[in-house]
């Protein structure tokens, strides 16, 4: 009896010792949210945000963390659900992050940010382009240019091209913030005489065939996908099959080396419009691009760029003093980021300010178009 009381005692010490040492380690780390939509709706946006945060994060624990604190990454899904994605803000509150990196699309970012202001949590939005989210003094910061400048490089590039009189624009209904949007800033860029036809999506009643043959059937010379990277292929693949030689566009949303993987052949000579190129012979950061293929077996898209970057202006804002209480403050002071892909600089209201070009798919990269 003594003896078995005698080793109680000692698993008891011990279980004391490791609930001290597992309560101390947590106290002594960073903690960062990231909440992007992982299930259901396109989780592929959020997907490749949160691998490029999750290698930004095992790069910096790696060399020390940050002020030699750890930094722990606390992910959760949003579900494409604006409901659950303010629960998972909420409990990021409890949880004690200095930021969170998300969401991934306007819609979501539009329904959270009175949230955001309300509890000042800073959220780095790696992905949403709105134009209603730009300008703002709010806790809000975007790493993508606005619809504004997408639109317009991509009407200009369409302007210059005489054989382009009739355009048809498939764009997403689920993301209206979004794709509304766009197609508002497009349209504000062209010339009144070009001849446009709307066709609205929704991927919960996909039938991608039908709206290919319409689309082929109106006599269009251009095509502008406003929808995510999946779908878009598969358009990609049924309306080439029709018609090889037409003009087909997507935007920002799909643009990601899926779609030349999803697309195949088809995909050679896709149009689209980024802020990175991003091709073999580009050799910076090329380490950290050959690791991140290396442990998920894909190129880095620009969502897991930007997923990697916003954990990198956390680490900087920290490493300069910031807390959750004046991250917001300190990022917009420092105002310059050293990106995986070049400089970030955001204006006075956390707004990225910087160019966007055309880009064509040409043996399976995307390549810049002289302009």
């Amino acid at each position: 009896m003594k003896r078995s009381f005698k080793y109680f005692l000692i698993a008891l010490t011990i279980a004391s010792v490791l609930l001290i040492l597992f309560h101390f380690t947590r106290q002594n780390q960073i903690k960062i949210g990231l909440a992007v939509t992982l299930t259901g709706v396109y989780p592929d946006l959020g997907r490749e945000i949160r691998d490029g945060a999750l290698l930004a994060v095992e790069l910096i624990n790696e060399n020390g963390g940050i002020n030699g604190k750890k930094v722990r990454l606390i992910i959760k899904d949003n579900k494409y659900n604006s409901e659950i994605a303010k629960m998972n803000y909420e409990k990021f509150l409890k949880e004690g992050v200095v930021a969170v990196i998300g969401p991934a699309t306007s819609t979501t970012a539009k329904n959270i940010l009175p949230l955001l202001n309300e509890k000042k949590l800073l959220s780095i939005a790696p992905t949403p382009t709105s134009t209603e989210l730009a300008g703002l003094d709010d806790y809000l910061l975007r790493l993508r240019p606005t619809n504004k400048e997408e639109a317009e490089t991509l009407a200009d590039y369409i302007r210059k091209n005489p054989k382009i009189k009739k355009i048809a624009i498939v764009y997403d209904v689920i993301n209206p913030t979004y794709t509304e949007d766009f197609i508002k800033n497009f349209r504000s860029h062209l010339d009144k005489n070009l001849n446009i036809h709307l066709h609205p999506f929704d991927e919960k009643k996909r039938n991608i065939k039908y709206y290919s043959k319409e689309i082929i059937n109106q006599s269009n010379d251009a095509v502008i996908l406003l929808i995510d990277v999946y779908n878009a292929a598969l358009f990609i693949q049924c309306i080439k099959s029709l018609k090889p030689d037409i003009l087909i566009f997507t935007t920002i949303w799909a643009k990601s080396p899926r779609l030349i993987e999803y697309g195949g052949k088809y995909a050679e000579g896709v149009l689209t419009v980024d802020i990175i190129e991003y091709c073999k012979e580009d050799r910076a950061n090329a380490e950290i691009r050959k690791r991140f293929f290396e442990k998920y077996g894909r190129p880095m898209s620009y969502a897991s760029i930007n997923g990697f970057d916003a954990v990198m202006i956390i680490k900087k804002a920290i490493e300069n003093g910031a807390t959750q209480k004046n991250i917001k403050e300190t990022i917009l002071k420092i105002k310059k980021f050293e990106g995986l892909q070049g400089e970030i600089i955001f204006d006075e209201f956390g707004d990225r300010k910087i160019k966007p070009f055309i880009l064509r798919v040409e043996n399976n990269e995307y390549r810049r178009v002289a302009q």
